[in-house]
């Protein structure tokens, strides 16, 4: 995290000509910067979207108690583990022998030399004769630790923690976790899957999460040995570095995390009652989300260390994410995975990515503060531009060149002026971008709307137009105005927590009704096909449905495999697909009028008052509607997700179709949010089941409705 020097945030506040009020840190990069503030008497608002580092900043805020520390070390040490003690366990993996008197010794940590390919040194204290310091390796040392490179089970957890077989970051992934020693991630894996044996309380919990965080950060190869690097930036291994006992490790970090308890108020944003002098309110995201639920006005100053670019933490954020906290936690970023080679260009726009919207947001009159430790020419270049290019004026400079430190004073930038090319190039962006997504009628990608816009400026000749103007910068320029374009958030929403531009999927603030979506229409058009034929080629198939939806409406082949699946059964030596029996028009219209029998029968046993119609509806002893069921033989969405009518319904469809409505859900966060808040879906197999089931009353049957939600898999109803 940015090294900023302890004083500098109380002292830029003790200006008087500063507002008092509200305090707005848009990167919450620095937890210095958000205590500092708040201990000055400030309410401070921080959007904190890593959750390293919101993990960090919250028990910087409101740090563990020392015996909190070390109770938590103390439970994960009586683990069992293999005939003994975690602790035990993971200092033998360390064991060596001291080159004085011959006893056995836990290594503090080894020194490596990756062109040799093992440990060249070992440090460590003997016990027995009180030995102390560096002496070089034993031939048993060299394979003990080459035994650990070999990649095993704890190895592909690690992995499978981050990014499971089949995710498209896997490969980022195993890069990442390239630079830890194999001894370090099997006891570092080891140990994150015994946590939940220990059930702690959620204080003690964290506390260990807290341990084991810094043993991540210690145990890599990127620091070098002896110190003196500076603090690794590179996702590259030291020339020289230490392996890390892991147990040593948490050990240390319980001086670490026992920080001086700043007794602030700390809270999570969003809330209900005003915030008092000296709270602190933190977001789980980024800045332009917190934006919607604050009022700007209350913003009385922007004050941030803006981060510096540094990929080995990004990076390695998202490998500790995953293992301590789970995927879903890890996935805002995720994307940090997949990006080997930051520049200052790179990080000026990203920094103008996070700040779009803050200039249009807050109080022409509120100053902007931005702090630079480790103020290289390269950072300070792409600060200046990433502001003044988020719509901020520069108001005043200081820079201390040897100490590497610089300040900048910015206000809104209310006399820009937006030229007509400019203004031009982004009415047709915009156009461009709403036109693909009502043609497509789903949230879509990144890559598909700058298709979309750069596409349609060619073919209506105005891309030359714009290189002529703008020169060699102009693929920059044209970045920046699609970003500038999708971050409109009254024309397009960002569906995603990454911050980047590229992540997360684009949708339309008021979209028009649509009763088919890209992929309701390529399920129909291999239903159509099949049933046309009774059997079908899937290179045929594919070649067919792109021939009738061209262009930038041309689906991708795992959605048409998953709708070939949901209907057919295949391929048979063949290739050939052939539609399932139960698929014909015919017998699947007989399926659904005998699923509407059932339900009829259903609800008549039940002592419902049922009512006939398009929709099944049971009437309650108040006569309003209980429950009211749609039987659909496909997975057609798009109309549903936007009736007024969609909520209070269950939707009922064959078992064949769970598969594509998994597909379509994790194509469609939308779909994926409405099918979570459940059960508004159902199985014909769940119908048949019910009617026969003696336990079946009014009161239990909501939970014998989600009992069988549309997945794969075919559960078995309970008997009870």
């Amino acid at each position: 995290m940015p090294p900023l020097e302890e004083g500098v945030i109380e002292q830029i506040l003790a200006d008087e000509r500063l507002p008092a009020g509200l305090v707005l840190d848009p990167f919450g990069a620095s937890p210095r910067l958000v205590l500092e503030a708040a201990q000055s008497g400030r309410t401070v608002l921080v959007a904190a979207n890593n959750p390293v580092t919101r993990f960090v900043l919250q028990h910087t805020l409101q740090p563990f108690k020392l015996g909190e520390l070390q109770a938590a070390l103390s439970h994960l040490a009586a683990i069992p583990k293999d005939d003994t003690r975690m602790e035990r366990f993971i200092l033998d993996l360390y064991r060596s022998t001291c080159t004085r008197c011959g006893e056995a010794i836990s290594v503090e940590f080894f020194v490596w030399d990756p062109e040799l390919g093992g440990p060249t040194h070992k440090v460590y204290s003997c016990d027995h004769c009180a030995h102390t310091g560096e002496s070089p390796t034993t031939e048993d040392d060299w394979d003990r630790a080459l035994d650990f490179s070999r990649r095993g089970l704890q190895h592909a957890l690690a992995l499978e923690q981050v990014a499971p077989a089949g995710d498209p970051d896997r490969q980022h992934a195993e890069v990442a976790l390239s630079v830890y020693p194999g001894r370090a991630i099997y006891a570092l894996i080891t140990i994150t899957n015994k946590i939940d044996q220990l059930a702690l309380d959620e204080s003690l919990l964290r506390a260990l999460h807290a341990l084991l965080l810094s043993a991540f950060d210690g145990a890599n190869a990127l620091w070098s040995y002896p110190e003196g690097r500076e603090r690794p930036r590179q996702l590259r291994a030291s020339q020289r570095y230490r392996e890390q006992n892991i147990w040593r490790a948490l050990e240390q970090a319980v001086e670490t995390w026992a920080m001086e308890q700043p007794d602030l108020q700390v809270t999570d944003w969003p809330i209900d009652s005003p915030m008092q002098a000296g709270t602190i309110a933190i977001y789980p995201g980024t800045v332009r989300d917190l934006m919607e639920t604050v009022d700007p006005a209350q913003i009385s100053l922007l004050l941030t260390v803006p981060p510096r670019h540094n990929q080995a933490f990004w990076t390695l954020s998202a490998l500790w994410a995953a293992w301590l906290w789970g995927r879903e936690t890890a996935a805002p970023i995720k994307v940090a995975l997949r990006r080997r080679r930051y520049d200052w260009s790179w990080h000026a726009a990203a920094l103008r990515t996070v700040l779009t919207g803050l200039a249009a947001s807050i109080k022409s009159d509120t100053p902007v503060i931005s702090y630079l430790p480790e103020a290289e020419p390269g950072f300070i270049a792409a600060v200046l531009s990433g502001f003044n290019a988020a719509g901020f004026a520069l108001q005043g400079r200081a820079l201390r060149a040897g100490e590497e430190q610089a300040i900048f004073h910015w206000n809104v930038d209310s006399a820009a002026q937006i030229a007509c090319g400019k203004k031009k190039r982004e009415e047709r962006m915009r156009s461009s971008g709403r036109h693909i997504l009502t043609s497509r009628a789903e949230p879509s990608a990144y890559p598909l709307l700058h298709a979309a816009a750069w596409s349609d400026l060619v073919a209506e000749e105005l891309l030359e137009s714009i290189r002529e103007a703008e020169g060699r910068q102009f693929m920059q320029v044209m970045g920046e105005s699609l970003e500038a374009v999708l971050g409109n958030r009254k024309t397009f929403l960002h569906m995603g927590r990454g911050a980047e531009v590229e992540s997360g999927l684009y949708w339309l603030h008021d979209p028009p009704f649509a009763e088919a979506s890209l992929t309701d229409l390529v399920e129909r058009r291999v239903l159509e096909s099949l049933r046309k034929e009774g059997w079908i080629y899937a290179y045929e198939l594919d070649k067919h449905i792109c021939e009738q939806l061209p262009g930038l409406l041309t689906p991708d082949r795992r959605l048409i495999t998953v709708c070939l699946r949901s209907y057919a059964e295949g391929p048979d030596a063949d290739s050939r697909w052939r539609l399932r029996a139960e698929d014909y028009a015919a017998a699947r219209q007989e399926d659904c009028a005998e699923i509407r029998r059932l339900l009829v029968n259903l609800g008549s046993q039940l002592e419902f008052e049922v009512g006939e119609g398009e929709m099944i509806k049971w009437l309650g002893d108040d006569g309003e509607v209980a429950y009211a069921f749609q039987i659909m033989e496909t997975a057609i969405w798009a109309g549903v997700l936007q009736s007024d009518a969609v909520d209070g319904i269950t939707y009922v469809i064959p078992g064949g179709r769970a598969e594509l409505v998994a597909e379509k859900a994790r194509r469609d966060p939308r779909l994926q949010d409405w099918l979570q808040g459940g059960p508004p879906v159902i199985k014909f197999r769940l119908v048949r089941r019910l009617i026969a089931e003696t336990t079946l009353t009014r009161e239990n049957l909501r939970e014998r409705l989600a009992i069988d939600p549309p997945e794969h898999q075919d559960p078995q109803l309970p008997l009870l």
